[in-house]
């Protein structure tokens, strides 16, 4: 009896082709279920649970601050008192709120006063006359002195060396502020003191300044 021959396996490489695929297969699996099993717990793994030591950085350092020279603290100083007089309370505080060296901004203040580039006596002569030129009593150039936080001394010297005239001053603002009023009524009289009294005028100046305004056409 003859024997039926076996057919030839056509597709020998195929097979071991598709073999080598299940057999990766099984062993990622393999891998996957060791890693994620019951048995493994990440919350205890050795890098979940190492602790590092904390860094100690030292204070914290303003770079930017740290950076500035006293070069520039000068710098900055004079190109605000080339735009005009300055005080040297108020340019210290302005100087400040640029968030410079407050050491550096003394020793260039110190500098500044010594080469006679600024001077509160010049300041405050300066400051006087640009207010009487714009019609304004002592009161109010003495009390905007104060503001700016210069010596007392420093501020009557100014307004005293001035020898201004403070009646002409006043009847000079009453003219610009009411034209040629010889004869007010009780209100505008009223409104005419006020005005003198907000300027800055003492009460004599005041009533010489009515009394002239009376006198004369302005």
């Amino acid at each position: 009896m003859r024997q039926k021959r076996r057919k030839p396996d056509l597709q020998p490489e195929s097979r071991r082709r598709s073999e080598k695929r299940r057999s990766r297969a099984g062993f990622g699996r393999q891998i996957n279920a060791d890693l994620t099993g019951p048995d493994v717990d990440f919350s205890d793994h050795e890098f979940a649970s190492r602790e590092f030591p904390s860094v100690d950085t030292g204070p914290h350092i303003d770079v930017q601050a740290s950076q500035v020279t006293m070069a520039q603290v000068r710098e900055r100083a004079v190109r605000l008192l080339v735009n005009r007089e300055h005080g040297r309370k108020e340019l210290e505080q302005k100087l400040l709120q640029r968030e410079l060296p407050p050491d550096l901004i003394v020793s260039v203040l110190d500098q500044l006063a010594q080469e006679g580039l600024q001077c509160d006596a010049r300041f405050a002569e300066s400051y006087t006359r640009m207010r009487i030129a714009r019609g304004y009593g002592s009161n109010k150039i003495r009390a905007d002195l104060q503001g700016r936080r210069l010596e007392q001394s420093t501020i009557e010297a100014a307004i005293r060396d001035h020898g201004a005239d403070w009646v002409e001053i006043a009847s000079a603002s009453l003219s610009r502020k009411f034209g040629d009023v010889t004869t007010p009524d009780t209100k505008t009289r009223a409104k005419m003191q006020r005005f003198l009294y907000q300027r800055g005028f003492m009460m004599e100046e005041i009533r010489a300044a009515m009394q002239a305004c009376e006198r004369s056409v302005f």
